[in-house]
């Protein structure tokens, strides 16, 4: 059955962020608490420096981190040759196994503000930090694919058995190193051939945007969507789930399953909270992380009840 191998140290499985950083990704994406705006490039930072802290998190052992997992960067916008944007000690890698992306991580202490019995109280935090907001000039969108299926190739040649590649792309608009929608269509669908013997490589697309239209996380059919080619090139280009991922995202989403026949994973128009719950969704509430000291298994449904429920409500 597809995309039910364990993930071991023997058979790690792997995580590919692709970052938009054009210009665009300048513009203001929400506020903070204080009502300031927020560019898109530090939401995104900020979203996906927690999902490489949680990973980190959830491979931590008695003995340290094990390598259940190689993760990589790609960046795209700051020339039209995109580059893994890994930084201090990392810069130059591509795929790196989790301990050494958690002995690389760089603590910065950052204030946050909650509220208890209506009074709002700041406390200094230390956070782990890998990437930096960036924003440059272009979208190199299918340069982009185009390194990352050369890595994954390589990456799947040295584990064939492994649990497949996760893609993640993160873009607030069109690539411009295309001639049609069409090419950039070929282009990621090169990428999702990739396979190992458990399946092919996902691919999951993240829209994020300013426009008023309506957030669409997980939809199972382009109806679901604007009329918008952008979003409807995004979903074809995105892979349709497994039957185990679906469940868990039908779940999730308090989904009826017997009336979703399929999933793509995709978010179009993604205000930050659905930034975060697609990365939370593609990289940990997929994964059924079992209590030491075993392994686990990426297709054996939600986390045991030993586990929090850290669920959006």
């Amino acid at each position: 059955m597809p995309y039910s191998q364990d993930i071991s140290r023997e058979t790690p499985g792997a995580f590919l962020f692709l970052v938009d950083q054009s210009m665009s990704m300048n513009k203001p994406f929400g506020a903070d608490d204080a009502g300031n705006p927020v560019r898109r490039s530090v939401v995104v930072a900020d979203a996906l420096n927690s999902t490489l802290e949680e990973l980190v998190n959830r491979c931590m052992r008695d003995e340290g981190v094990r390598d259940y997992f190689d993760i990589g960067v790609i960046g795209y916008g700051k020339t039209n040759r995109p580059t893994f944007c890994w930084e201090g000690g990392l810069t130059g890698r591509s795929m790196v196994p989790i301990s050494e992306v958690a002995s690389h991580a760089r603590l910065e202490e950052i204030q946050v503000q909650s509220s208890i019995r209506d009074q709002i109280t700041t406390e200094t935090i230390a956070v782990s930090r890998w990437i930096s907001p960036a924003a440059y000039d272009s979208t190199p969108m299918k340069a982009a694919f185009t390194l990352a299926r050369t890595t994954l190739e390589e990456w799947i040649y040295r584990h064939p058995t492994s649990f497949p590649p996760i893609v993640i792309n993160i873009t607030d608009g069109m690539a411009n190193d295309v001639d049609s929608e069409e090419e950039l269509l070929i282009t990621s669908r090169r990428l999702t051939g990739l396979k190992t013997s458990d399946g092919n490589v996902l691919l999951i697309n993240c829209h994020i945007s300013g426009v008023e239209d309506q957030s669409v996380v997980f939809p199972w059919s382009p109806m679901q969507l604007p009329k918008d080619p952008y979003a409807r090139l995004l979903f074809e280009m995105s892979s349709e789930m497994s039957d185990r991922h679906k469940a868990i995202i039908c779940e999730i989403f308090d989904r009826d399953l017997s009336a979703t026949p399929t999933i793509r994973g995709m978010a179009y128009n993604a205000d930050a909270v659905s930034l975060v719950r697609l990365l939370d969704i593609g990289t940990r509430q997929a994964f059924s992380f079992p209590t030491e000291p075993q392994d686990f298994n990426p297709g054996a449904g939600p986390r045991p009840a030993a586990f929090p429920d850290d669920r959006y409500s």
